[in-house]
């Protein structure tokens, strides 16, 4: 079995060397948007499979796989971040992996396992643990059960305890070169491939969702509207883009403002390169600390997009800052 993604051979065939005596916690390590957690998935199955391949993969036919398909292998765990239910009955994602997810997962390991096998927890995303749930998982880090594996992926390793970190075998998993991202969004069948990585940091998957979501749309009218400062409107825009997803408006916005400062510093343009000569005008224009100040509001504004702001004035308040910037 070839790896999930082709930039992932390397980390792949390094995991299905050690299937017979695997790290009994691992920690996968990156950027966002890189498959990290595709291939913690794929080692699992590995770990579970009882009748792998000669390199090690999964068969994918036994019993065990699946189950492991089906989400309901007995002796795989998941912690992840779970939706929860509000008040007043409104759904949304819970912004951290709970103590009481983990206390489950504690007293999953001290069972004995099904199929006399490996047993895995998958923890992903582990940056997302709150810190009980962190020192909850700590303690049977420390003195694991007998083949018992936990898979810890994380985009942010540095939020992760000290003393997690120091227990876990690490992987650290880079951006592909761009050469073989673009290569292989083409074969996906994403046009303008190198724009989109461009867009998406280098991370080959999220240039993939910009590609196949309606964001790329929302994006482009955002864009045209901050294009022209001096024209536009803060409460007409305002109201259009409040349907806009926070999230979506919150990248969209940042990497814009990060464009922006980088004209200003060093004449060049990172993620929007289909906006550069827009950028490296308004770039020239820009007042530096009045766009440092609205690039620190805008990397603020980021731990509260799970908050129920009035997103037409939030938006408002943002355009007057950002028309100032070119005063």
């Amino acid at each position: 079995m070839s790896a999930p993604y082709p930039w992932l051979d390397a980390p792949w065939q390094r995991l299905l060397a050690t299937r017979a005596r695997p790290a009994q916690a691992l920690l996968l390590a990156g950027p966002r948007g890189v498959g990290k957690g595709v291939l913690a998935r794929a080692w699992a199955q590995a770990l579970l499979c009882e009748a792998p391949r000669p390199d090690g993969a999964a068969c994918g036919e036994c019993p065990a796989c699946h189950w492991y398909e089906a989400d309901t292998h007995p002796d795989f765990r998941l912690l992840t971040l779970q939706e929860k239910t509000g008040k007043e009955g409104e759904t949304r994602m819970a912004t951290a992996v709970e103590v009481d997810q983990a206390r489950e997962a504690v007293d999953f390991v001290q069972m004995s396992t099904y199929r006399a096998g490996f047993r895995v927890v998958l923890v992903d995303p582990a940056d997302g643990l709150n810190l009980a749930a962190a020192n909850a998982l700590l303690k049977v880090l420390e003195e694991p059960p007998l083949n018992t594996v936990f898979v810890l992926v994380s985009d942010q390793p540095r939020r992760l305890l000290p003393t997690i970190r120091s227990r876990c075998t690490r992987i650290d998993i880079g951006l592909p070169p761009a050469d073989q991202a673009a290569q292989w969004l083409a074969g996906q069948g994403v046009n303008d491939a190198m724009d989109l990585l461009a867009l998406s940091g280098g991370t080959p998957l999220d240039a993939q969702r910009w590609a196949e979501g309606p964001e790329l749309d929302e994006r482009r009218g955002v864009l045209e509207g901050l294009a022209d400062p001096g024209r536009l409107d803060p409460v007409t825009l305002g109201e259009r883009w409040k349907t806009v997803d926070p999230q979506t408006w919150h990248n969209v916005a940042y990497k814009w403002l990060g464009d922006l400062l980088s004209v200003r510093l060093q004449g060049s343009v990172q993620f929007n390169r289909d906006f550069a000569e827009v950028l490296a005008q308004l770039g020239r224009k820009a007042d530096l600390a009045r766009l440092l100040a609205l690039a620190r509001t805008q990397a603020n504004e980021g731990r509260t997009l799970a908050h129920p702001l009035n997103r037409t004035l939030q938006l408002e308040a943002w355009l007057i800052q950002y028309r100032h910037v070119f005063d």
